[in-house]
This record gives structure tokens, C-alpha cells and sequence, in this order.
């Protein structure tokens, strides 16, 4: 919730229970909450060692292989997320 309330999505009032969004369902988006509680990877859905033994045929080589696939994936999530909103969510909830 903290990360959340940090990034302006919910209002939480100290000794009350619970928490408010603090916009509109239709105001959030996934990728608004997905950028406020990701930030333990910077915002990287994916991670790659970043000193790989030189030794290794594999390692070596890996980043600069698989890492434009994971900018494209990333990329990707990121956009389908900027297009669903909270409310989006809340209706499909109920349509089922």
C-alpha cells in the first residue's frame, strides 16, 4: 500500500483501516500500478546477470542476444497495460 500511496493511486488515513484510490477507476491504469510497485527491478520485467563469466560460451554472449527480445516483451507489457484501466477490471469482474 505504501508504494501505491506513494505513487498518488490510493489515500490511506493513519489509525483507520483500509485505503481509498485517490483518482477515479477510470484515471488508473495496470501500468500506473505496475510502475509503483515495480521498482525493486527498475522497472525491468526481466533481469540479466550483469557479470557473466567471461569463460562461459553461453554467458558471455547472453545479454547482447536476449536482451533486445526482453526490451521488445517489456515494451509490449507495458503497452497493453497503459490500455486497461482499474474500472476496465471491474466490469469484466462482473461480467462473468
Amino acid at each position: 500500500m505504501g508504494m501505491l500511496k506513494s505513487a498518488g493511486l490510493v489515500k490511506i488515513k493513519p489509525g483507520i483501516a483500509g485505503a481509498e484510490l485517490a483518482r477515479g477507476l477510470s484515471d488508473i491504469t495496470l501500468f500506473d500500478v505496475y510502475k509503483a510497485v515495480n521498482v525493486v527491478n527498475e522497472n525491468e520485467l526481466f533481469s540479466i546477470h550483469e557479470n557473466p563469466n567471461p569463460d562461459c560460451p553461453v554467458g558471455k554472449q547472453l545479454q547482447e542476444t536476449i536482451e533486445p527480445i526482453f526490451i521488445l516483451a517489456q515494451s509490449a507489457l507495458e503497452k497493453v497495460l497503459q490500455g486497461v484501466t482499474i474500472e476496465d477490471v471491474v466490469n469484466n469482474l462482473y461480467k462473468r
